[in-house]
């Protein structure tokens, strides 16, 4: 397995994590502004799921193989910082959510590296599509909590 698939599959996992955790501030965020952080985790957690997506087929197209055993995406997915509780505050998702993004923009920034020493200039690109969106995202987070 190349450097570049196993940090594909490092990705796949921890958008895993984060798709069960965004769930979890989805259904148990409580407080004033319920319906908005309720939406915007919705929003979030779809987007993970098409993380989990993205980051299998290129692991695949590249001639490796994407993470499809339970065991394993809960294994590479510990690296994911998650928070769980029973209820979470607005300002409590919102942090955690910066967390998850500030965690994938440093590991997209890995893959970039790993792919441009492979050569993997499509890989690279998508590394960097990704880590810019999730940089404007922390903004406009941080903007929010300000």
């Amino acid at each position: 397995m190349t450097n570049v698939v196993k940090q594909l599959n490092q990705i796949q996992a921890d958008a895993h994590a984060f798709f069960i955790a965004f769930h979890d501030y989805h259904w148990n965020v409580k407080g004033l502004q319920f319906y908005a952080i309720h939406e915007y985790t919705e929003k979030a957690y779809e987007e993970m799921a098409e993380l989990y997506d993205d980051t299998a087929e290129r692991a695949i197209q590249i001639g490796g193989k994407a993470i499809l055993k339970a065991d394993e995406l809960v294994k590479l997915g510990a690296k994911a910082p998650v928070l769980q509780k029973d209820s979470y505050t607005p300002t409590e998702v919102l942090e955690e959510i910066r967390k998850a993004y500030k965690y994938l923009v440093e590991e997209f920034k890995k893959l970039e590296e790993v792919a441009e020493k492979a050569g993997d200039t499509t890989t690279s690109n998508m590394a960097q599509d990704h880590y810019g969106d999730y940089e404007k995202k922390i903004w406009m987070i941080n903007q929010t909590l300000a």
